[in-house]
């Protein structure tokens, strides 16, 4: 168990604040660049008071940005492959890497400063453009740290726990494949039996685990998904490592569907950026003393309207996409809007208009990418978390096989013996207080148990009646159980469904409601069935209920429905085979 922990150790700690990220391995990255560098060469001639004077080159202004932001770049890279070597290995300076950012910025202004007067421009000078170079340049090292290395952070952290998984998997394949041939041999009776005994247990631990105060939620999620797996053999939720990369990655049409129903937009952030972008642009072409106190009213308007509407999306019930285009048309008027009560001689208010829709087309790109960026880093966050417990439950299953496999051996590898002892060892965690203890017990059970099912599903005939007098022997000790059944036969997973649902209600009937008559009515078809079940005991309540009800919602695909009935309890489902057919993911 130590040595497979070793082999696939974390070489990185995925949840590093922003500094870290910063010092980390991708916070100067090709791709980041290339990403950031048409947008600064298309943008960068429209703040340039030259560009709109009618008796210069447009080209050659474009043909002046491209090549300074390929200085940066290049400086970028060299910074990168000399100066902040093999980051992989050991972090840079954080600091550092801000210096390199701002040198960056400066090698575009000083390279964009150069170039204007030999390309026969006009426009300010290198050193003027130095305080905006070096802004950008700090912006620029941070946005792509936070965005690349969340991304590159994220697939190396999930390639190590796949990793990880797969070698579990591959030992617990080994111990259960033991059981193989015994499985076939074992009496339907005793399985049924040792079965029963064993969703006793499960059924006290789902009781203390619903309990929300109690020590014992900590098993309530993968007691959950244990017994549903358990219950939908043919359609086991699956590990991470089963997941294909379209299971992985949303698609971009997806995110943009949760973004707006969510206003997950980051304000500070994205004021940050077109504050500065609206500031030193202005500062370029009009005087501070003129620009600067309708600027500082105009960023107050801005910052009211993505607060305001950030509220109305959060409290909208529905699709809020219509308030995100309301946004970025409210955001737009006032780019065009504001200039018109501009009073000078310095610029046109239409170059004016123009300067401040590019500096709101910056804003609603940063407002869809700090959006694009938290939604993914909380879908990856969820992965991690999911693959990270599955890999705990994993070892912790086969350190419960390491624990009990003399006896199991003994045993010659009964599976009654198995399932006897794990109920057994869950009896005693119960009685001892011990939740944490459950975990590898509950995920043993839970391998063992689906395996027969798989294999007995394949050997053994499946009828209603064969079930239900299954059920009426195993239960005939606590109540009575009279059932009804018409209709044609249905589908064999269908039947499994309805029977496993049948179980949940005798169990809440019985044990909730102390019922000691329980009356089942089946009405099937080839694709549906319809049950309705009453019994004679107290109202159920939802105490120590809430698992049992969400399993029942989710086998019945939500059709699920209890009622005090005069002396009685009714509850009724219909169970669909196209409702149940998408295999679900964690």
């Amino acid at each position: 168990m130590k040595d497979m922990r070793n082999t696939y150790s974390m070489t990185l700690n995925y949840q590093p604040n922003v500094w870290d990220r910063i010092g980390g391995p991708w916070a100067i990255t090709l791709r980041a660049y290339l990403w950031c560098f048409p947008l600064g060469v298309l943008l960068q001639p429209l703040v340039e008071p030259g560009f709109w004077a009618g008796n210069e080159n447009p080209f050659a202004w474009y043909a002046v940005s491209t090549i300074a932001y390929l200085a940066a770049g290049i400086f970028l890279y060299l910074a990168n492959r000399f100066i902040v070597p093999n980051r992989e290995i050991k972090p840079a300076p954080r600091v550092l890497m801000l210096v390199i950012g701002m040198f960056a910025g400066v090698t575009r202004s000083i390279a964009m400063g150069t170039l204007i007067p030999i390309f026969g421009l006009t426009g300010i000078t290198a050193v003027e453009r130095l305080p905006f170079g070096l802004i950008i340049g700090v912006f620029w090292i941070v946005s792509c740290a936070l965005v690349m290395d969340s991304k590159y952070r994220y697939r190396r952290q999930l390639a190590e726990l796949i990793a990880e998984q797969k070698s579990a998997q591959e030992i617990q394949k080994q111990h259960i494949s033991k059981f193989a041939e015994v499985i076939p041999e074992t009496e339907n009776t005793e399985l049924d039996e040792t079965n029963y005994q064993l969703q006793k247990v499960f059924r006290d631990l789902a009781v203390k685990a619903s309990v929300p105060t109690s020590n014992w939620v900590v098993i309530a999620g993968q007691l959950y998904r244990s017994i549903t797996d358990i219950i939908l053999v043919t359609r086991q939720s699956k590990r991470v490592s089963d997941l294909t990369d379209s299971d992985l990655v949303a698609s971009r049409k997806d995110a943009f569907q949760v973004i707006s129903r969510t206003p997950i937009f980051h304000i500070p952030a994205v004021i940050s950026i077109y504050s500065t972008t609206i500031a030193f642009a202005t500062a370029r072409i009009l005087p501070i003393d003129l620009a600067g106190p309708k600027l500082a009213f105009g960023l107050l308007i801005n910052w009211i309207i993505l607060g305001s509407f950030k509220w109305a999306i959060k409290r909208s019930k529905g699709d809020s996409s219509f308030g995100y285009l309301a946004m970025f048309t409210v955001l737009i008027l006032l780019a065009i809007i504001g200039p018109e009560f501009y009073q000078g001689a310095y610029v046109t208010k239409l170059q004016l208009q123009i300067f401040t829709i590019a500096g709101t087309f910056v804003e609603i790109i940063w407002i869809l990418s700090t959006g694009l960026l938290m939604l993914s880093q909380l879908n990856r966050q969820k992965i991690i978390n999911q693959a990270t417990e599955e890999n705990a439950q994993l070892r912790s299953e086969i350190q419960y096989w390491k624990t009990i496999e003399g006896r199991v051996v003994a045993a010659h590898y009964c599976p009654i013996t198995a399932l006897d002892i794990v109920a057994a060892d869950l009896r005693q965690y119960i009685t001892s207080d011990q939740p944490m203890e459950c975990i590898g017990a509950i995920q043993f059970a839970t391998t063992l148990t689906t395996e027969i099912k798989l294999l007995r599903n394949e050997i053994d005939e499946f009828s209603l009646a064969g079930e239900f007098a299954r059920i009426q022997s195993n239960w005939s000790a606590e109540t009575d159980i009279l059932w009804t059944s018409n209709g044609s036969v249905p589908d064999e997973i269908l039947g499994r469904m309805a029977i496993q649902v049948v179980e949940i209600l005798i169990l809440k009937s019985t044990r909730i409601g102390q019922a000691s008559i329980i009356s089942i009515d089946l009405t099937s078809a080839a694709h549906e069935i319809k049950l309705s079940v009453s019994d004679n005991g107290t109202p159920h309540g939802e105490a120590g209920a809430a698992m049992g009800t969400a399993m029942l919602s989710e086998l019945s695909d939500g059709s699920y429905q209890s009622s005090r009935v005069g002396a009685l309890n009714v509850a009724t489902a219909t169970i669909s085979l196209y409702a149940n057919t998408n295999t679900p993911t964690n």
